[in-house]
């Protein structure tokens, strides 16, 4: 053994200076990561050193968290059992046989058996426990509790937003091993009212800064008629010379929406003679504005829009928020929505300017279109970047494939990072939940890109046998990213404790056999380390592979510019 002299000798002062240093900022650090160093050289995540222990540890570091959206339900729900007691359950479970987290994916779901993702999308991935749940279930039966849930689910993927029956995470259900597809707060983005609002909001504070967000190309034009100002402004316009010139010129002008609940093209209509009309009784000519109580907003319509073959069309592609504990985000292709009839804006047929797959549905029921059978149409209906791409370096619109890497899908990209900027502050903060949106845009004919709307839970449906292979390898990419991150979490959490054990941090007392007295040094600084250790990130055995489909726009556990991929400057943080 050398002695502190040789020490000094062969390192150094400084250097062992240094190593003093180190050794006390290791010891006496309250911050989680240099625990992390700590407990790196327990190697086996996948156990714990003493399950009854660590059941009793992680009863005390794993809190229930408020549900800040939650509603008292008057009724059981599809027949699952309320049991203040899961959580606990589902901790006893972890604790015995955490290496479930590592080898299953176990999903809840209430989604219809013969849909897309509960048939074949989930399955494909891992197990669906609980399948009989879904609201094929007679009525009574869904009004009985019945059903226990699982204590293996690691993943809810629910089409109802099943958690604002429940006041509390981590009691009734949302535990310390599970990820929900429900983001409190989403309705800053999914509401066309509330988005407009965001987007109103974003634009005025970047006023003087136009380099950082333009709205004026980014969001058409839009009035909220709850708003009292705004309404009294837009039927000024409407009662005007030149809106009377526009109709002329343009045949519409605006377009009328439903704030909240209106999807599929429900609740959208053009404003021609008929809906202005409506509008205009409604409302008594802008004299009743701040008395009507509804969540109307009406929009510049787009009135060049760019078309295929004649037809116009929108995006429909799809954002991941894969956490809101940092916020982490990620961007997906998607596919065009292409109306099957030819546009004539002075036409009044719904289908012809809404361009979602619903509205093409309704014209193929008609049977509107002849010479061509069903599966051709919705061939048509669909189309993909490439086939877009080829058509307009056909029409001399761009010159090459490179368009797409080059300017569309960064402007994609860089629009949802606008997006989430401008309503992030409205989602609630847990590590376990995220949710898919499928958000909506428009290219006119001079190739600027709109955005026109953002819809939680979007339709997965395969219309065709293409959207079907697409929709599948998309499924299967999002839950290798929310699966990694709960893994990732659950590893952390299992050396961390073990770690905690092992160093004689937790006190036992002699008498107490069931371990139910313990107490843990130090505690309100074992409880900081715990909530970091929640904070979502990649452990390097839980990355996202190379071929996933999924592109990463935001990561706020990254500083700085890095971030949002380098695409916001500095000036406009």
């Amino acid at each position: 053994m050398f002695s502190l002299r040789a020490f000094v000798a062969i390192f150094g002062t400084l250097n062992l200076i240094a190593l003093a240093l180190l050794i006390s900022t290791t010891i006496t650090s309250p911050n989680s990561r240099s625990s992390e160093v700590l407990i790196e050289e327990h190697g086996d995540y996948s156990k714990f050193i003493d399950s009854d222990l660590a059941f009793n540890v992680l009863s005390k570091l794993d809190r229930p968290i408020s549900n800040p959206e939650a509603v008292v339900p008057k009724e059981t729900f599809l027949g699952l059992k309320r049991d203040p007691e899961y959580c606990t359950k589902v901790r006893r479970y972890f604790t015995n046989n955490p290496r479930y987290i590592f080898e299953e994916i176990n999903f809840m779901s209430d989604f219809l058996s013969y849909s897309l993702t509960k048939s074949k999308a989930l399955p494909m991935i891992g197990t669906v426990v609980l399948p009989q749940i879904s609201y094929e279930l007679p009525e009574n039966v869904r009004k009985k509790p019945t059903f226990n849930l699982c204590e293996n689910i690691t993943s809810y993927v629910t089409s109802e937003s099943i958690h604002l029956k429940y006041l509390i995470y981590g009691t009734e259900m949302g535990c310390l091993t599970q990820n929900y597809n429900h983001i409190d707060g989403k309705s800053a983005l999914n509401r066309k009212d509330e988005v407009a609002r965001s987007v109103y909001n974003y634009t005025q504070k970047f006023k003087d800064k136009p380099q950082c967000f333009d709205g004026n190309k980014f969001f058409p034009r839009t009035w909220l008629l709850d708003n009292a100002e705004q309404c009294r402004e837009w039927f000024n316009i409407i009662n005007s010379a030149k809106y009377e010139q526009d109709k002329k010129e343009k045949h519409i002008v605006y377009i009328r929406k439903v704030g909240a609940g209106g999807h599929q093209g429900k609740g959208v209509e053009p404003v021609d003679d008929k809906e202005e009309a409506s509008l205009r009784k409604t409302y008594k000519n802008g004299t009743k504005c701040g008395e009507v109580k509804n969540s109307y907003i009406v929009q510049y319509y787009i009135h060049n829009p760019l078309l295929v073959m004649g037809h116009k069309f929108d995006f429909r592609v799809y954002m991941l928020i894969a956490s809101t504990d940092p916020l982490i985000a990620y961007y997906h292709d998607g596919f065009l929505r292409v109306s099957l009839l030819e546009y004539d804006a002075s036409k009044k047929e719904k289908g012809m300017h809404l361009t979602n797959t619903a509205q093409s549905l309704k014209v193929i029921e008609q049977a509107v279109i002849s010479g061509m059978n069903e599966t051709e149409l919705m061939d048509f209906q669909m189309w993909n970047y490439t086939r877009l791409v080829d058509y307009l370096i056909s029409e001399g619109r761009i010159e090459s494939r490179a368009w797409i890497d080059e300017y569309l899908r960064p402007a994609f990209m860089n629009a949802m990072q606008h997006l989430i900027r401008m309503t992030q502050a409205r989602f609630h903060k847990h590590y376990g939940t995220w949710e898919l949106f499928g958000a909506d845009f428009m290219l006119d004919q001079d190739l600027n890109l709109w955005f026109i709307e953002c819809n939680s839970g979007p339709a997965l449906k395969a219309s065709n046998k293409e959207k079907e292979v697409f929709l599948l390898s998309m499924m299967r990419d999002q839950y290798e990213i929310t699966t990694g991150l709960l893994r990732s979490r659950i590893k952390r959490v299992i050396k961390y404790v073990n770690w905690l054990i092992k160093s004689g941090l937790v006190d036992v007392p002699e008498n107490d056999t069931k371990n139910s007295q313990i107490t843990i040094n130090r505690f309100e600084q074992r409880t900081k380390e715990f909530d970091e250790l929640l904070q979502n990130r990649f452990d390097e055995e839980f990355e996202v592979s190379s071929d996933n489909g999924w592109y990463r726009i935001v990561d706020e556990s990254i500083e700085g510019l890095g971030r949002y991929n380098g695409n916001i400057k500095i000036e406009c943080f």
